[in-house]
């Protein structure tokens, strides 16, 4: 389980996150204004978390993104936060697979993002 803001990772399947990270969940949560919550299939994220992450790591500056596993209703979702909502919009798109967590299906099937 790694802390999302010290290496700017997230863990695979995006577990339950240790006191400590949950405490900077909390932070990033007050922190950063724009948030996109993506459903984590059962058995993980996998290789599209992989690709988020250099995403993040080519399009966002250090300190312009976190990511952590979050509740979400009759689901398990990966939170990725954003100070930029541009940003988060680039990457909404650039994973039209990713099936957000409001139950509506991914960005490609709305087509509207």
């Amino acid at each position: 389980m790694i802390n999302a803001l010290a290496g700017r990772r997230c863990s695979r399947n995006v577990p339950a996150m240790v006191s400590h990270s949950i405490r900077q969940a909390r932070r990033d949560d007050l922190a950063f204004p724009v948030r996109v919550k993506v459903r984590v299939p059962e058995h993980g994220l996998g290789k599209s978390l992989d690709r988020m992450t250099v995403w993040l790591r080519e399009n966002a500056s250090a300190k312009g993104y976190a990511c952590h596993s979050s509740p979400g209703v009759a689901c398990s979702t990966a939170a990725f936060y954003f100070c930029d909502i541009d940003l988060a919009q680039r990457f909404v798109r650039s994973f039209p697979e990713a099936e957000l967590a409001d139950g509506t299906g991914s960005a490609k099937s709305r087509n509207e993002i």
